[in-house]
């Protein structure tokens, strides 16, 4: 079962709710906010807490006034800085949020404020995961802000960032991350927390509604967030029925699952857009699944308009996916393929996304240190006559900044490493899903292909994924086109026209591909000669060139960055 519509629940719905829950919800004008730092700091986080982003900037602002000018070290500046930027996220319309959230940053690790450190990292991870649909980087700043939980004696801010960590890891498919989830139930309900017990307890739910052996666990917990939802209001009722929907579809209570989809989109004025747009896609399985394909094209329609027109695109590689079933389920294969490559073409955009981001945050950190360098030039010429020695103090801190921007562009590669590899299991998710096509295609019924061309690729493909033919190290496209009874200039045409390559280039993706999938596989380790000439590459000279074209680093650069993931 496809369960990612509730991780905008766990992680997204609270994202800011970290050191106070408040003990009153009331309204507050800015004219009416209090004067002094501890007042203001409480006030700001609180607002955070509820939502109110207004009146949380209007307290980040007041801060800065609170510090002057003159004082860059007060701690009213980290915390103005801190409020900005996690108030700013939620639009993410410029890059202002981050420039005050990377100060934050660096105003908590010099002011050793690991709390304010903590939840700028855990701003940065939503940011990277809900509005850039970049898993990793998210748990990167997940995992440091854990590492940054160990210094302090706050448990709520641990639990909510093992909470954050287990939905991530669900959101890669990876089921490791319930004991992240399971952790911080035990921390919160040791701690009597009910803000991280909500979420923590929303992924237990999510991973086991994934496990058909678990639906009695899954039962257990959407009945604790049912009474949650009712004592303090968290979750929406949209986001439950859609939980009650699933698991109804898991029992095989067709009927019950349809009675709560239509609760669910019956409450989308109180939803958010990814938990609508999810509703649309688990819909839409249960009606493929229910034989009824050509009712799932139109819902999936609804889900894609839905898309558009919100902004909100963090399943939107999830319901092309879903789309190209339910097309090949009606036997509509051309659309099938139309929004087969569709998908192909959204993931290489997120890809091309990644590296400009890191190029634009490289940039503004290089901002940020080239600030601070002038500002600490201006207080040595200042300071000139009486303290000579702040000359040198200050050619020290040039040096230091220059360090820090070439070991900030080492670390901006490295994160370019990072998402070559990521992309390149988005790739094998692909191969998974043309492999779910062919079978597709074999079922009985009108599936007949939309004409000659395409029926000749989907034969090339089920060669090429199922009987695995390009490990053949002498294959060429004339043997192809004989193994399929056609001529290779019509081979060679039906490949261009459905993918834009040439039947070389697709024969070394599939090898690369096969490669990658060999790499990944730590635990077997088998040497890159032997899986070079297990895929089909005559050489290794070879197998290292085409790989390092097609991904960018070298196998074994490759295999160093899986390793340090």
């Amino acid at each position: 079962m496809g369960i990612l519509p509730l991780l905008k629940i766990c992680l997204g719905v609270c994202v800011w709710i970290w050191a106070l829950w408040p003990a009153s919800v009331r309204a507050e004008e800015p004219s009416a906010l209090p004067s002094s730092y501890e007042d203001l700091r409480e006030a700001g986080i609180r607002f955070l807490n509820q939502g109110d982003l207004a009146l949380a900037r209007h307290c980040g602002e007041r801060l800065l006034q609170l510090a002057g000018p003159e004082e860059e070290r007060h701690p009213a500046v980290l915390y103005s800085h801190l409020l900005l930027g996690l108030a700013g996220t939620e639009s993410g319309a410029d890059s202002a949020w981050y420039v005050h959230l990377e100060t934050a940053r660096a105003l908590a690790g010099r002011q050793r404020d690991y709390e304010a450190l903590m939840m700028a990292l855990n701003g940065f991870g939503n940011y990277a995961l809900f509005h850039n649909n970049d898993v990793y980087t998210a748990l990167s700043y997940y995992f440091q802000a854990l590492e940054e939980g160990k210094r302090v004696d706050n448990r709520r801010l641990y639990a909510m960032v093992l909470s954050n960590i287990s939905g991530a890891y669900f959101m890669r498919g990876d089921f490791s991350g319930l004991r992240y989830a399971d952790e911080a139930i035990r921390i919160a309900q040791a701690e009597d927390e009910p803000v991280p017990l909500f979420h923590a307890t929303m992924n237990r739910a999510i991973f086991c509604l994934a496990a058909d052996s678990l639906l009695p666990q899954a039962a257990v917990a959407i009945d604790a967030l049912e009474q949650m939802h009712d004592a303090y209001g968290f979750g929406t009722e949209s986001d439950l029925s859609l939980l009650r929907a699933q698991l109804h579809a898991g029992r095989g209570e067709t009927a019950g699952a349809y009675g709560e989809f239509a609760r669910a989109m019956e409450n989308f004025p109180t939803a958010s857009a990814s938990t609508i747009t999810m509703v649309y896609i688990e819909y839409a399985r249960l009606l493929r699944t229910d034989h009824r394909a050509a009712s799932a094209i139109r819902v999936l329609e609804h889900g894609l308009e839905h898309i558009d027109s919100s902004g909100v695109l963090i399943h939107k590689a999830r319901l092309l996916k879903e789309m190209a079933l339910s097309y090949r389920e009606a036997g509509q294969t051309g659309k099938a393929l139309e929004c087969t490559l569709a998908y192909m073409e959204y993931q290489d955009r997120l890809f091309d996304e990644v590296r400009e981001r890191a190029t634009q945050e490289a940039r503004i950190r290089h901002d940020i240190f080239a600030r601070e360098q002038r500002i600490s030039e201006q207080q040595v010429e200042i300071l000139g006559n009486r303290y000579k020695i702040a000359v040198l103090t200050g050619l020290m801190l040039v040096l230091v900044v220059a360090l820090a921007l070439i070991y900030g562009f080492y670390r901006k590669k490295n994160r370019l490493y990072q998402a070559i590899v990521s992309q390149n299991r988005e790739y094998l998710q692909r191969e998974q899903l043309l492999l779910n096509q062919i079978e597709q295609m074999r079922k009985p019924g009108p599936s007949a292909p939309a004409d000659k061309l395409q029926d000749l690729m989907a034969r090339f493909t089920t060669l090429m994924m199922e009987e695995r033919a390009f490990t053949d190290s002498t294959l060429t496209v004339a043997s192809m086109a004989e193994r399929l009874d056609t001529n290779r200039t019509y081979l060679s045409k039906a490949i261009n026209e459905n993918t834009g390559k040439t039947f070389t280039q697709l024969v070394n993706e599939y090898r690369i591909r096969q490669a990658i999938s060999e790499i990944s596989d730590l635990a077997a380790d088998k040497p890159l000669k032997q899986i070079a000439a297990e895929v089909g590459f005559s050489s290794l000279s070879t197998f290292y060139a085409t790989f390092q074209a097609v991904t960018g680093m070298t196998p074994a650069r490759y295999r160093s960055q899986l390793k340090g993931l």
